[in-house]
């Protein structure tokens, strides 16, 4: 079996989001055969879903978001046949794709992927009917009997208030006379709990809410009613049925729900400091922090900041294939700590992962704890904040194209509108998020400064000190690896100079399918960071015989960069369908040996550097 946890992270966005994974454009598609004859239309599309599943099946998650795509519809259509139920129906389909995208990689007839995953779809619904169907124990509205209840004429069934207060009036008769009065209490307490959760839609929602549960009018119906688009229903619909579920875990913890939708009516915007393209680094990590001490008066260089918090000598390869996320598995609480108490800063963070839900990166966060879904674990972070004037650091899973996820920063919120603003690396002018998002990101990292430390560590060492530092670092690194490593079994990398072995590989051996998205994004993201490295060894004070030497590697760093360049200009970091020719992998691999090589040199002349300093015996 194959589990790619990337690919977890893209395929969830693709459920949940439906902003990533999709792919357009893509060769010989769909909307391409539409006038075909339908013996031909139907062999083209067999031949191009088996295409696709083997690109699946050896790991690449662009041609499984595509089989997504494809056939999302008519797994919805297989499930609503079998439940009659379409919030069910949504509900399996959900959890059939996550389930083939676990396994795709022990399907043994690519040419059979449709039949493969009808069976999976087939026994997820048998499952939930095994459960008791679409109301298990319950009863839909439509199957009260008016002479179970009695008093008909009193409630005013097309009011939810008054529905809801007489079901918990005749629990409360019926629990009197039953010979099991705690299965009736629970029954009167499950009746209370719906009324207040309800109080957390506004009057709009609540209208619309009440209109299609319980009158049964169609969503056209209601659109007419409110004079809005059907689509407009169905969003107000899914935003309800998500605000209940969390009002329904605030209910549990003993949290007030929120009420009709009332908020504290607070706004507050941080005025971020310009940030020109030249400070900026697709490295959004090293440049969200950039950006957020220039926010508060701290204006640092990219190159120190790149630098002294190590980014610059860093390199992770997946050990599966091409995948980007070797680019984010590092250990982020200690690695954020530290950068930030050695530029003079004490922080607090809150980060967390929520339970149940497929968690992109899971090699950087599953060392997390897990949190519920409830915006009161995030917003009064973010408000404490942002009412000081300070950004906040977050790691954004809804990030634009061409970017699966980044970091970025919360820069202001609005409670009227339910909002916050959020930095976007693809869009100069920012966006917003609204609270539900906020509270159902499967990955949780927020973090805040507080303020300077009482003795800045990057007060009392010397420039010198600091230059040393980053040097060894860059010298370990690359000669030892990464010391992070994921506690899951199944997910590992390789780091240093041998992640260009691990590259180098996946580009010459034909039995390995390297993963396009991923290999745009390593090239870019790599190539950058070395002309970094370049540029912050040739700032460093040092003297004398060491400082020619730090030249001599920041040239040879140089030359890194330029070959890691070459590569992303064959294999440019964005969305494309197309797969990476053998002339295109052959030119790679011999662009990425000849990086290893310049990079390999340049740590040479590092450890001749030090070891003049201090000698070898203290290399």
């Amino acid at each position: 079996m194959q589990c790619h946890t990337t690919g977890l992270g893209t395929l969830r966005n693709d459920l949940r989001y439906r902003s990533v994974a999709v792919r357009r454009g893509s060769v010989m598609g769909r909307s391409e055969l539409v006038g075909v004859p339908s013996a031909i239309r139907e062999d083209q599309e067999n031949k191009r879903d088996k295409e696709l599943a083997e690109r699946a099946k050896m790991g690449d998650t662009e041609a499984f978001g595509e089989l997504i795509q494809t056939h999302r519809d008519r797994a919805k259509r297989w499930a609503e046949r079998m439940t009659q139920d379409s919030h069910m129906a949504d509900d399996i389909v959900q959890d059939a794709l996550v389930r083939a995208f676990l396994h795709v990689g022990t399907l043994a007839d690519t040419s059979r992927f449709l039949p493969w995953f009808h069976r999976i779809v087939q026994n997820q619904a048998n499952m939930r009917l095994r459960r008791g169907g679409p109301y298990k124990r319950e009863q839909p509205i439509g199957g009260w009997q008016e002479n179970e209840y009695g008093g008909v004429d009193r409630i005013q069934w097309d009011n939810l208030d008054s529905l809801l207060r007489h079901l918990t009036r005749m629990s409360a008769m019926s629990a009197a006379q039953k010979t099991d009065p705690a299965e009736q209490l629970l029954r009167k307490e499950l009746f209370e709990t719906i009324h207040v959760l309800l109080r957390s839609l506004n009057r709009r929602e609540r209208g619309i809410f009440e209109s299609y549960f319980f009158r049964q009018l169609s969503p056209d119906e209601i659109a007419q009613m409110y004079h809005t688009t059907t689509g407009s229903v169905h969003t107000y619909l899914h935003r309800s049925r998500r605000k209940l579920r969390q009002a329904h875990v605030r209910v549990m913890l003993g949290l007030p729900p929120e009420k009709g939708g009332v908020d504290m009516n607070q706004a507050h915007i941080v005025k971020l400091a310009e940030w020109p393209q030249t400070s900026s680094t697709l490295t959004t990590f090293v440049d969200r922090i950039g950006h957020m001490l220039a926010s508060i008066g701290d204006q640092r260089g990219t190159q120190e900041l790149m630098g002294e918090s190590g980014f610059a000598f860093r390199m992770k390869i997946s050990n599966k294939t091409t995948f980007a996320d070797g680019i984010y598995v590092f250990d982020w609480r200690q690695t954020l700590k530290t950068i930030m108490k050695e530029l003079g800063y004490e922080i607090s963070i809150l980060c967390g992962q929520l339970s149940e839900k497929p968690v992109p990166l899971l090699a950087a966060s599953e060392r997390f704890p897990v949190v519920l879904p409830i915006e009161e674990a995030i917003l009064p972070f973010i408000r404490r904040y942002i009412n000081m004037g300070k950004p906040v650091l977050y790691f954004d899973t809804m990030a634009s194209s061409p970017h699966v996820h980044e970091w970025s920063l919360i820069y202001g919120y609005d409670d009227a509108k339910r909002e916050v603003y959020v930095t976007d690396l693809m869009l100069p002018e920012g966006k917003t998020l609204n609270y539900d998002d906020l509270a159902e990101n499967p990955l949780r990292f927020l973090a805040g400064i507080d303020g300077k430390t009482e003795k800045s560590v990057s007060g009392k060492r010397s420039a010198e000190d600091r230059a040393i530092e980053a040097i060894r670092f860059a010298i370990h690194y690359g000669r030892k690896g990464c010391n992070y490593w994921p506690m899951t079994d199944y997910l590992s990398y390789t780091s240093g100079l041998r992640a260009y072995d691990r590259w180098i590989k996946y580009m010459t051996d034909s039995g390995i399918l390297p993963n396009r998205y991923g290999m745009g994004q390593l090239a870019a993201v790599y190539s950058e960071a070395k002309k970094y490295a370049a540029l912050y060894l040739k700032s460093v004070p040092l003297k004398g015989e060491a400082m020619r030497l730090v030249l001599l590697a920041s040239e040879a760093y140089v030359q890194t960069s330029e070959e890691l360049e070459r590569v992303s200009t064959l294999v440019p970091f964005i969305r494309s369908s197309s797969l990476l020719t053998t002339e295109v992998r052959t030119e790679c691999a011999s662009l990425l040996l000849q990086a290893k090589e310049f990079e390999a040199a340049a740590i040479g002349y590092l450890e001749n550097a030090m070891s003049l300093i201090f000698g070898r015996e203290q290399r």
